[in-house]
């Protein structure tokens, strides 16, 4: 039995050993020369034919569900990667996978509308490996003419927004003050855009200072479809300063009582306004219009609402006759009102109002 075993793994031996050889030499030529396939992505930049021109348009249709960007047969948006699909021997494509390719850039002719990709763009076939497929296969282009536009007066594009209720803007500034804006794009829309500042006022308080971003405000949607990939604005924000106020308001009230606040006093008096029947005059009044609205609603539900006049000090035997302003009535309670004088004085030409204050002396018994 041993001599058997023997005979049958050592004899004849440099024969087997050929054998072996070439047996191990064509299994590794035959699977090296294995057709493989390698999908990857490829970076593409398309750029214009010149410095003259800018590229409006650059599309792809989608055509295999391997690419899902979009419904298939809708013009897509070109991300600049496109899909590739190596084919060829194992050896060559295990190579491939270690390949840092760099970016392909196509400049084209400015009347150049369709572009389809071919393997020699991408230096292939080499070593027996090709591209056996694109995806997108084509890109769909257009270019247009460059054309620039300088933006003055910026301080009259700034839009504020939110405003608070109440209030309105008081001042709006570009700072610097001769700060511009370029735009450069296609021609014909350059031509036709404009831009706005927006500024929103929901967290800012009073005032906002700071820099905001330049907004370019199409004349139609085929025109921001071209702008939104050749349009380019400098600078891309703008230092800009708003101011609120309270929304003012002012109320006329033809009577309004007034009250006369003495100093303290043995002797009774009597006060009397020289130019006004009565205890009442006209007023008006002005500001913010919050407390406008709540002064408004304060003379309505209550009538015998007045105005106070600080009395000076004066002669309490004699008496004495005195003068006050608009200007100097006391209104409690109302801090963002003041009072001023009401129209029918300013066309009279009035300046102040005249009291004279009578000592009142008790009848002898």
């Amino acid at each position: 039995m041993m001599d058997w075993l023997r005979e049958f793994f050592f004899g004849n031996w440099r024969n087997k050993a050929v054998a072996l050889f070439f047996a191990v030499t064509i299994w590794v030529f035959a699977y090296q020369s294995e057709r493989q396939v390698y999908r990857t992505t490829r970076d593409v930049q398309v750029v214009p034919a010149s410095a003259q021109y800018v590229i409006t348009k650059c599309t792809y249709v989608a055509k295999s569900p391997v690419y899902p960007e979009g419904p298939e047969g809708t013009p897509q948006p070109f991300d600049e990667k496109v899909k590739v699909t190596y084919a060829g021997p194992r050896k060559q494509i295990e190579k491939l996978r270690d390949v840092a390719f760099p970016k392909l850039i196509l400049s084209l002719p400015p009347d150049k509308e369709v572009f389809e990709f071919r393997q020699e763009d991408f230096g292939f076939p080499r070593e027996s490996v090709e591209i056996a497929e694109f995806i997108p296969e084509s890109l769909s282009i257009r270019q247009e003419p460059k054309g620039t536009a300088t933006v003055t007066n910026l301080a009259e594009k700034i839009a504020v927004l939110n405003v608070p209720e109440g209030y309105e803007v008081a001042s709006k500034e570009v700072i610097p003050r001769s700060q511009t804006v370029v735009i450069t794009g296609p021609r014909s829309l350059v031509e036709r855009l404009t831009i706005s500042l927006n500024v929103s006022m929901d967290f800012a308080d009073e005032r906002f200072d700071g820099k905001v971003g330049v907004t370019p405000i199409y004349p139609d949607e085929a025109a921001a479809e071209v702008g939104g990939r050749g349009l380019h604005i400098t600078p891309s924000q703008v230092q800009v300063t708003v101011a609120l106020r309270a929304r003012t308001e002012v109320l006329p009230v033809d009577a309004v009582r007034i009250t006369f606040r003495l100093p303290l006093l043995r002797v009774p008096v009597k006060i009397v306004l020289d130019d006004a029947v009565g205890d009442t005059i006209p007023v008006e009044f002005y500001g913010r219009k919050d407390e406008i609205l709540r002064l408004k609603d304060r003379l309505r539900e209550q009538p015998g609402f007045s105005l106070g006049v600080r009395v000076p000090q004066f002669d309490r035997e004699q008496g004495g006759q005195f003068t006050f302003t608009e200007d100097s009535l006391e209104l409690y309670g109302f801090p963002g009102v003041q009072i001023r004088q009401h129209e029918s004085r300013r066309k009279e030409k009035k300046t102040a109002w005249s009291y004279t204050i009578i000592p009142v002396k008790e009848e002898s018994k």
